[in-house]
């Protein structure tokens, strides 16, 4: 009766033993610098984005020619879409001094509210090659009410193929699509 209990633990032990650490990552603002105090703005920006369910999850999807792969230890450190949305509105900020970004209103109700909608439409992550980002975006002028839309498709290369190659390439769209917006904004 001994023999089979011991048998079992040696094989649950050896099963731990052969285990894949998990890896999380985390998408950064492309060419973060440290921004300087600042306490004038002339406009606030709320944004609002959306990411396709099927990479919205704590794991990474990578696509390939034959469907999809879930990569069960590499992770994202926080939502995918929380990221998105954190990054693009630094990116924006980064890039627009004037700006400040808000997910609601703050204290300056004299402030021209501009609202900004970004819907994902396809986040394609392929290991070895880069991303492809494809988005829609609508902007709305708080100060004219005047609407602006567009839609783009965005790409970028791993730098060397890696996962973080790979997250780094997903800033580089951002980075690309925060310029379109931006491009949009009431000066």
């Amino acid at each position: 009766m001994k023999m089979p209990c011991l048998f079992g633990f040696v094989i649950l032990l050896g099963g731990c033993a052969l285990s894949r650490p998990d890896h999380f990552y985390v998408l950064d603002c492309e060419g973060q610098k440290t921004p300087d105090a600042r306490t004038e703005f002339a406009a606030e920006v709320t944004l609002r984005v959306t990411v396709p369910p099927l990479v919205d999850r704590n794991e990474m999807v990578m696509m390939g020619g034959d469907g999809v792969r879930i990569l069960e230890h590499e992770r994202w450190a926080a939502p995918l879409s929380d990221q998105v949305a954190a990054v693009l509105g630094q990116d924006i900020e980064a890039r627009r001094e004037d700006v400040i970004m808000a997910s609601r209103r703050i204290a300056k109700p004299a402030l021209p509210n501009t609202t900004i909608s970004v819907d994902v439409v396809r986040l394609e992550l392929r290991q070895g090659s880069g991303v492809q980002l494809e988005a829609r975006w609508r902007l709305e002028n708080g100060q004219d009410g005047k609407l602006s839309q567009g839609r783009e498709t965005f790409t970028a290369a791993s730098a060397d193929g890696s996962i973080l190659g790979i997250t780094h390439a997903i800033d580089t769209c951002l980075g690309l699509l925060a310029d379109r917006l931006i491009a949009g904004l009431p000066r």
